[in-house]
Parts: structure tokens; C-alpha cells; sequence
């Protein structure tokens, strides 16, 4: 009888199953369920796509090739390296029905990255090379991103519409209940455009007024003109008018009674913010010494308002370029109450007073890296600024405002969809210098994102 020796398991069969134990793990982690194959013809499993809010299986699969290794893959450094394909592995994942995802993983490091084969052997040129380039920091197999794989699998949204959980949660609108005066001021005037409105109130010595609108002939005020910069600009007797009769008339009056209201919070926030006539939009001001500026939150946290970023090409010594928190603001009348709808934006500016030339670039930069726990952060500072002082102490004398702004609209429910399980997972190349443009917070409640021509003069 022949002697055979010990069973062995080769380094390579090894190495092989430590990469396939560490994919199975990663996708029992996303929530997942991963099937083994036993013949192996290129394909070395399916991950079966699994909704983690109910259990229920999607039935769309991705086919994995797995490729490990515990020695560096080619041209491997810390950024990325790259794969060389067999002609007959590609070939095979060209055919496949389903979608073929590789994923190369170092077992003992518990590291592994991935890529969509199909799409990348699409490109004649990666077909001829047979080579497949990794980005480490893009395309790391970690975390949970089923959204991308959803997105691979199933483009069209067909079997992975997330169910609604039986949880309690409270949404946070956007939404802020106004009140305002019940009367206005309303008087005929020879002044057709704002700019002449504004020239008299500054022969007048006084403190300008935004509060106002031209229409008709006639000027509407939140406030009597005597005794302030408006004194001289009616032509006749000043009447009071109630409100109610704007916002319960026709088309017309109602627009009118929009732009009162935008005139009145440009009057109640001109010590603290400009009206950008081009933007059309508030901002905060620069500070006097161009320091930067915050401002605590509705969650508790203080958000930047004004802040200077980056040196200045030609002086060192100064910025690039400021930064300013920016409202834009929609008013609108539902069933007897007026709300305004909260919009946060950004403004650049060269000086803290003129825009900076690259400020679209820079806008179209601070979107693309700003978050979503951002823009809550940003909304609820601007919500807190708005409602004024929660709590004033007995050296607060708060300031005159004409518009009294209330809690935001809140629902609860008794059902939601966890984030992690509809949103797009973060894109790790997100990640750059410009990151700390952002200024990040926090709060616990999730926010739902439910015809002006003043030329106000900026020296107030």
C-alpha cells in the first residue's frame, strides 16, 4: 500500500481563503448575505443584497472574483496600486449576465478594496492592458455603502425602495411661524424707485430706513415717517392700512405683502447683515477689524458667520478671501398664518465688503464638500438668529424687531428610514485641503428640506 504523506493546505489555497473569510465578514457587517461557490470558474461567490430594515432579500446579486495576497500588489504604495488580469477572467466577467465586482484584500490587515469590472473593461484601452488601477482612499471594501452597490445592481431603484421602520422620530423643519403688525403706513409719494428713496434719506442726517416698498405711486411703511429719514419722502397724508387686507387679497396684494415682509427683515437685521441687491440675498457683515465672527446655534454649538480664509497671493499678511453666512428667505400664507422658509447660502467677498472674483468657484467648492450635518448645523444658526435671544439676561435689552419669528415647524412620527440605508455613503475623496471651509456641528433632530429691486445703500 503507498504511503501518501500528511494533507496539506498550500499558501496560495491559504491565503485564498483568508480573502473570501474577510469579504463574507465585511458583507455580514453591511447587513448582507454572502453565498459561496463551490466550483470556481472565475467567480468565487455572490454578495445577495439584503433591505437591513425588514430582512427582506432583494434577489439581485453581484458576482465577486476575490484576489488576495499578504506581499504588496504591484506598484502598491499608500495612495493605490494596481492588478493584472488573466484574458480569461475578463472574458468570463464580460459574459456574466450579472454584475462582477473584484476585490483585492490583504487577509491579515483586514484591508480589501473593490472595483466594478464591466464598466472598467468597457474602456478599449483597459481591455488592451488588462489592468485595473486601485484608489485606495475611493475604493476601500469598508463601512457600509449599499447604496453604491444598489446602485450597481439594481440602477433603477426597482427592489431596494427602503421600507419605513416602526420608530419614533421628530422632524425638524425648516418652516418658522411669523408674526406681524396688524397695521401699515401708507402714503402716495413722488419717488418711483428705491435709489431716490434712499438719496432723501440721506440728505435727511438720519438712520436709514429699509422698511418700506414703492408701488402704485404710493409707499407702504412698517412704521410713521416723522420724526425719521422717510419724514419727507410722502407727498400726502399718511394712512393706516391692516395688513390682513394684503394677505387676503388678490394676487397682486399679496406679492406686495412678500415684499414687505423681505423689507422688514432687511430693517430688523441691518446691524448684523447686508442685503446683496445682486445676490439677492442677506449676509452677515465683516467685522470692523475683519476678525472672524460666530454665532451660537439652535443646538447649542457656535457656527462661523465671517471668517477670512487662506493667504492672499500678493500680501501674505491678509486672506484670499472672507467667507459670510448668507439667508435666503421665502414667505408664504397657509390657512391664516404667514411662515418663512429658512435657506441658507454662502457669500465670498475680496474685502469683506466686494464680492471675490473666483466667489462661483468657491460657492460651487463649498457645495460639493458640505454635508448634510452641515447644512442642518447652518439652517438651525440661522433658525436661533432669527428667533433672537432665547433667554436675555438683566443687562439684555433685546432690539426692536418688526417680524417676531416662532419655533420651527416639528412633526413627529411613528415611522422613518434609517439614514444609513437611502443616502449616499460619503465619497472619501471628498476629502481635501478645502475641508476646513466647512464648519462642522451637530444636532440631534433631522431637518426637512421642505420679485425684489431695492438698491439699498450699504452705508447705514
Amino acid at each position: 500500500m503507498s504511503r501518501r504523506g500528511p494533507k496539506k493546505i498550500t499558501d496560495s489555497q491559504h491565503k485564498g481563503d483568508g480573502g473570501i473569510g474577510l469579504i463574507h465578514m465585511l458583507i455580514y457587517e453591511m447587513g448582507h448575505v454572502w453565498h459561496d461557490r463551490v466550483v470556481d470558474a472565475g467567480i468565487d461567490g455572490s454578495i445577495e443584497l439584503r433591505d437591513p430594515s425588514t430582512g427582506e432579500m432583494s434577489n439581485r446579486h453581484i458576482m465577486v472574483q476575490s484576489k488576495a495576497s499578504d506581499i504588496p500588489f504591484s506598484g502598491e504604495s499608500d495612495d493605490g496600486f494596481w492588478y493584472l488580469c488573466d484574458d480569461e477572467d475578463i472574458e468570463y466577467w464580460m459574459k456574466a449576465d450579472q454584475p462582477v465586482i473584484l476585490i483585492c484584500s490583504h487577509p491579515k490587515e483586514r484591508k480589501a478594496w473593490w472595483v466594478h469590472a464591466q464598466p472598467w473593461f468597457e474602456v478599449p484601452v483597459n481591455r488592451a492592458s488588462r489592468r485595473i488601477d486601485f484608489n485606495k482612499a475611493t475604493q476601500e471594501f469598508v463601512g457600509d455603502f449599499t447604496g453604491r452597490l444598489f446602485a450597481i445592481v439594481d440602477p433603477h431603484g426597482v427592489a431596494h425602495t427602503p421600507a419605513a421602520e416602526r420608530k419614533t422620530e421628530r422632524l425638524l423643519s425648516n418652516l418658522l411661524p411669523v408674526d406681524v403688525p396688524d397695521l401699515l403706513y401708507v402714503a402716495k409719494t413722488k419717488h418711483t424707485r428705491p435709489g431716490a428713496v434712499y438719496a432723501v434719506q440721506k440728505e435727511s442726517g438720519l438712520r436709514f430706513r429699509s422698511d418700506f416698498v414703492l408701488k402704485g405711486g404710493r409707499i407702504y411703511m412698517w412704521a410713521p415717517p416723522e420724526g425719521t429719514a422717510l419724514e419727507t419722502v410722502p407727498s400726502g397724508e399718511v394712512k393706516q392700512m391692516p395688513f390682513g387686507e394684503l394677505a387676503d387679497g388678490d394676487a397682486d396684494a399679496h406679492r406686495l405683502a412678500v415684499w414687505l415682509l423681505k423689507a422688514a427683515l432687511r430693517q430688523d437685521l441691518r446691524d448684523d447683515c447686508r442685503w446683496n441687491n445682486l445676490r439677492k440675498f442677506l449676509h452677515f457683515r465683516a467685522t470692523i477689524d475683519l476678525s472672524e465672527r460666530r454665532i451660537v446655534s439652535m443646538s447649542g454649538r457656535e457656527r462661523l458667520v465671517f471668517k477670512g480664509y487662506y493667504q492672499h497671493r500678493d500680501d501674505p499678511s491678509r486672506p484670499a478671501f472672507y467667507r459670510h453666512a448668507a439667508l435666503r428667505t421665502h414667505f408664504s400664507f397657509t390657512d391664516g398664518q404667514w411662515y418663512c422658509e429658512v435657506l441658507p447660502d454662502y457669500y465670498f467677498s475680496d474685502d469683506g465688503y466686494q464680492e471675490f472674483k473666483f466667489a462661483d468657484k468657491s460657492l460651487a467648492k463649498m457645495k460639493r464638500i458640505e454635508k448634510n450635518q452641515a447644512r442642518l448645523s447652518e439652517t438651525l444658526m440661522w433658525v436661533s438668529f432669527l428667533m433672537g435671544e432665547a433667554a436675555p439676561d438683566l443687562f439684555y435689552e433685546p432690539p426692536e424687531r418688526i417680524l417676531d419669528f416662532g419655533e420651527p415647524i416639528t412633526f413627529e412620527l411613528d415611522r422613518g428610514i434609517t439614514d444609513k440605508h437611502w443616502t449616499t455613503p460619503s465619497d472619501k475623496s471628498d476629502t481635501n485641503d478645502d475641508a476646513d471651509l466647512v464648519d462642522s456641528g451637530s444636532a440631534d433632530d433631522q431637518m426637512l428640506f421642505a420679485a425684489d429691486d431695492f438698491d439699498e445703500e450699504d452705508s447705514q
